[in-house]
C-alpha cells in the first residue's frame, strides 16, 4: 500500500526543526496507525545527506542510532507519540530548509518524503 507523500508530510511535527550544540534535530509524529520500522534512510537536508551512523532516534519508549535499525531490531513509531530524529552535525544556518525522510516499515514497506521547515 503507497501512501502519498501529501498524506505522509503531515507525519512532520511543523517548527520542530532546531539546533542543537551537537548537530539539529527536528520531530515527527504518527497520526496514521502503529508502525515498525525495519531501516531508515539518511536524512538529508537542501540536498546534504546525514549518514546514519549520525542519526539518532528517541521516543517516550527510548532511543536507538538510525544505523541499529533492522529487523531484528526494529523501532516501533506509536500512534500519538513524537519521535525526535537528532542529526548529529553542524547546526543549520537560519532560515528555510527542506528535510527529507525515509524509512522502510514492515507494515507498508518504503516511505519516503520532504517537507520545508525553518530555524
Amino acid at each position: 500500500m503507497k501512501i502519498p507523500a501529501s498524506i505522509l508530510k503531515r507525519l512532520y511535527v511543523k517548527n520542530s526543526l532546531t539546533n542543537l550544540d551537537d548537530g539539529f534535530s527536528f520531530k515527527i509524529k504518527n497520526s496514521l496507525s502503529n508502525g515498525t520500522a525495519t531501516s531508515m534512510s539518511p536524512v538529508t537536508v537542501d540536498g546534504t545527506e546525514y549518514a546514519l551512523d549520525k542519526i539518532v532516534i528517541r521516543s517516550q519508549d527510548g532511543e536507538v542510532n538510525a544505523n541499529d535499525v533492522s529487523e531484528s531490531n526494529a523501532f516501533i513509531i506509536k500512534v500519538g507519540v513524537e519521535v525526535e530524529i537528532h542529526v548529529k552535525a553542524d547546526p543549520l544556518p537560519d532560515g528555510a530548509h527542506t528535510i527529507g525522510i525515509g524509512l522502510q516499515t514492515k507494515e507498508i514497506g518504503g516511505i519516503a518524503f520532504e517537507v520545508d521547515d525553518e530555524i
